[in-house]
This record gives structure tokens, sequence and C-alpha cells, in this order.
């Protein structure tokens, strides 16, 4: 089953609607704030909910809301009731008659699990790193030492915990992993927003290599886990490759998740796999990661250059000399100016270009082309035959698909038919055009058709290929030819 069928099955239609209208953020700080506000079961009155969600939405005075929503009120608490009516209808919320016009409203275990998902994906710790090294000693650890994924020590209850907890730790440490590549992207862009060479620097050489993001780097090139990390790979490789540990996973699963025998030993090898992945991907992505550096150097020595040589000192002196030359010689033209003492250019290959040979080249215009048909020549008239008469006999010569239908037509049964080369023995030259564009092509349009004909090639050649003497071959026509057969399909 796909994940999309699994989903379906848990959730109910609409469920996501609300992330996908433009007022999102009233649906997602209101589900936020509901889930801090519930008491110890987990509900709050609906007087309650109406309250928070009115703050909700206050807090958000410049969000468009769709008509459904109370775009059309102007009173906030109607506002708060149709937001209420929607994170209903999505099944956020679940309201519950305790007594007569007394409501209790429950949060779904639905909308926990994406509130959490939420928060996740908006927290930016980089103090979460630092745990980084810890989760990788404590996988190497517990995979290279006994008893590890030994069957015959373990039983399927602890086999299936085992695996599950391993599982989570490598899937936690790719995540930090993917965390390092993100801080080292942000760090990107703000390197190049800095405005002068010293920020450049100490943002390269101080901020960026000081970071939090360099515990996960310096873990695996200076704590030597990768080998630790090549060698736990193996135990899961040979681990994967024994039947009995599948076995005994297979039956931990099938007795807590009630499976089959057959699905449960499916779902063992999937744990597996996704466990040595996990692994495999720690250091794919340290290569990765290896080349953001390396990025990063070469931006900030690109970005210094361009705010010391192209923005430094040199330029600035050269547009005070500039400013300078333009204060003392104002109302003067460059010809007089080259007649001066100074002034003469001490560099031949430079030339200074005043007047009218200053402006800008104009673009010259293509010649018209001549459109009006004239009398060819005699000898014109007998070139244009030439021509004509080279595009006939190469249309007539030519192996088009058109030749392949007519020749299944002329030789081969529409339903399902055989033809061999066996059986073809004398053929005129046009037809043997068209055999070859039956071998060239595998379906044609016939002129008028809506539907094409399909045909199959099947040669001796793909059995006996690297024995060529055993292949037979047929005469067709004047030319010897290896044996095939044309099957034409329905």
């Amino acid at each position: 089953m796909s994940l999309s069928q699994e989903l379906d099955a848990q959730l109910q239609p609409g469920f996501f609607r609300p992330l996908s209208r433009p007022s999102w953020p009233v649906y997602v700080d209101a589900a936020d704030l509901l889930l801090e506000s519930a008491d110890e079961g987990g509900q709050l009155s609906r007087e309650e909910t109406l309250v928070l969600i009115r703050d909700v939405v206050a807090a958000h005075p410049n969000l468009a809301l769709d008509a459904d929503e109370g775009a059309g009120f102007t009173d906030v608490r109607q506002k708060a009731s149709q937001i209420y009516n929607r994170m209903l209808e999505a099944h956020w919320l679940h309201q519950r008659a305790v007594a007569l016009g007394d409501y209790q409203v429950l949060l779904t275990p639905a909308l926990r699990w994406t509130v959490r998902l939420l928060r996740e994906l908006s927290r930016n710790d980089p103090t979460e790193l630092r745990d980084f090294a810890a989760t990788l000693r404590s996988l190497c650890r517990d995979l290279l030492e006994p008893p590890a994924l030994d069957p015959s020590a373990l039983d399927p209850e602890a086999m299936r915990q085992v695996v599950r907890d391993l599982l989570e730790r490598a899937t936690h440490a790719g995540d930090q992993m993917h965390a390092v590549e993100t801080l080292i992207l942000q760090a990107e862009v703000q390197q190049r927003a800095s405005s002068t060479a010293a920020e450049t620097l100490d943002r390269f050489l101080v901020d960026f290599h000081a970071g939090d993001h360099m515990v996960c780097y310096d873990a695996l090139q200076e704590g030597g886990l990768v080998p630790r990390l090549l060698a736990a790979r193996r135990v899961i490789q040979e681990t994967s490759a024994s039947p009995l540990a599948k076995e005994r996973l297979a039956a931990g699963l099938a007795a807590n998740g009630s499976l089959s025998a057959d699905a449960a030993y499916a779902e063992a090898e999937k744990a597996l796999r996704a466990l040595e992945k996990a692994l495999a991907a720690i250091p794919a992505k340290q290569r990765i990661i290896d080349g953001r550096m390396a990025d990063f150097s070469r931006l900030s020595a690109q970005r210094y250059r361009y705010q010391t040589e192209m923005r430094g000192r040199h330029p600035g002196q050269v547009k005070a000399y500039m400013d300078e030359a333009d204060r003392q010689h104002a109302g003067k033209r460059f010809a007089d100016l080259d007649r001066e003492p100074g002034m003469a250019l001490l560099c031949p290959a430079v030339a200074l270009r005043f007047g009218v040979h200053s402006l800008a080249q104009g673009r010259r215009a293509r010649a018209a082309v001549r459109l009006d048909l004239e009398k060819p020549e005699a000898d014109e008239s007998e070139a244009a035959l030439d021509a004509q008469d080279s595009i006939r006999r190469h249309n007539l010569y030519r192996i088009a698909p058109q030749r392949a239908v007519r020749f299944l037509e002329q030789w081969v049964d529409p339903a399902g038919g055989r033809l061999s080369t066996e059986d073809i023995g004398d053929l005129p030259e046009d037809d043997w055009l068209d055999l070859l564009a039956v071998l060239a092509f595998e379906r044609a349009q016939p002129a008028g058709a809506r539907k094409s004909v399909r045909w199959k090639i099947d040669s001796p050649r793909r059995d006996g290929g690297v024995t060529p003497a055993s292949i037979p071959m047929d005469r067709v026509g004047e030319h010897a030819v290896e044996r095939v057969t044309i099957e034409r399909l329905p």
C-alpha cells in the first residue's frame, strides 16, 4: 500500500484544506494555541476555544480571508466562528455535547501529529547538533559490540525493539547532517550580503569556522567515526543476508502489529534496508558537505577580491584622479589637451576617441531580400530540372515507414501472420527496399487510417550471436541475408 493510500485510510477528507488556504497562518497559530491551552484530557470548552481563535484572528488583521471564513464580516467574533466551523469540517477539532447547550472540543490525534511536525519544521536550533557525535558513537557501539543483532541471543520482541531504536537514531543523525547543510547555505546567503571586506573576512574566519554546524563536521573528520560507520554498515548487511535474523525480526513484527508471516517478513527486510541506507547516507552527506564548505570558501575569496580590488582603495584613487582632472580642465577639448605638456600618452596601445568618433557605431541594416520571381535562363532551367530529378530519385529510394506498410499488406496476413525470409525467395528491387523499411521500423501509420500497424522482428542471432556460423542464411533476390521472422501484431 502506498503512502497516499495509507493517509487516505487514516485521515478524513479535506484534512489538509486549511493549510492550502491563503489564511493558513490563522489555522496554524490557532491549532498551536489550542494544543497548548488544552487540559490534561486534551479538551477545551467551546466558549474558550472561540475566545482563543478570536485572539489569533485579531493578531492577523491584514490576512485575506475567503468568503466562507468570514471575509464579509467586520466583527472578529463572527470571523472566529467561521474559522471554528472550518476546523470542524477539516476534522481538526471534534465537538462533543456533554449537556444541553454545553459542548467540549477535542483536538484530534491527527492534528496533534501535524502541529508537532510543524513545530519540528520551524525549529532552527543549532545546539541540537551538539549530540551528533554521541548519537553516532552509540550507534557504532550498539552495532559493533555483541550481541548486536545476533538472532541466537535476542528474542523476537527484543530484536524488533533494537532495530527500531537503531533506525530512529540513524534517521535522527541523518537529519542533523541535513541541518548542517542548511546552516552552510544560510551562511552563503549572509556572505553574499556582506558590505565590507572586513565583514567578509570576519564571517569566513571567525563566525563560520566557530559555528555550531562545525560540531558534526569535526565529529566525522577527527573522531574516527567514518571507519566505524562502515563497519557498522557491514554488520547490517550481514544481518540482512541472514534468513534466521530476518525470521526473528519478522516474528517480533508479526506479534506486535498483527501481520501475516509473509507481510512481517517483507517488513523486516524493509526495516533492515532502511537502517543500512540511513547509515550509508551519513558518509555520503559528509562528502556533499565538503563540497558545500569548499563552495563557501571560494565564495568568500571571490567576495573579498571584489570588495578590495573592484571597490577598494585603488579604484577610489583612479576616480579621485579623474575628478581632479575634470575640475582643472573644465571646458577644454581632448584635442587641446593632447598638445599640452604632460598630457602625452605613455602607452602606445591606448587611444582616446573624441568628437564624432566617440559616438556609438550605427548598426548596419541587412540588405532587403527580393521576393519577385524572374524568368530563369536556359541553364538555370536545366539546373532546376536536375534538382527536381534528384529530389524524385531521393523520394523513390527513401526508406520510410510507408514502405513497411506496403510490404506487410502484400506479404503478411493482418491477423497475426508471420513471414520468414526463408519463404520470400525472389524479390524485386522496390520490394527489397520495402523489406529494409520493415527491418528499420517497428510501427507505421497508414494513410487515412487511425490505427497504426505494428510488427515484431525475431532473429536467430539473439540466441546464437556468439557463434555466427550457426546463424542460417537465406537468399532474397540477389542478396544473402541472415534469417529473420516478421510477425504482425494485432
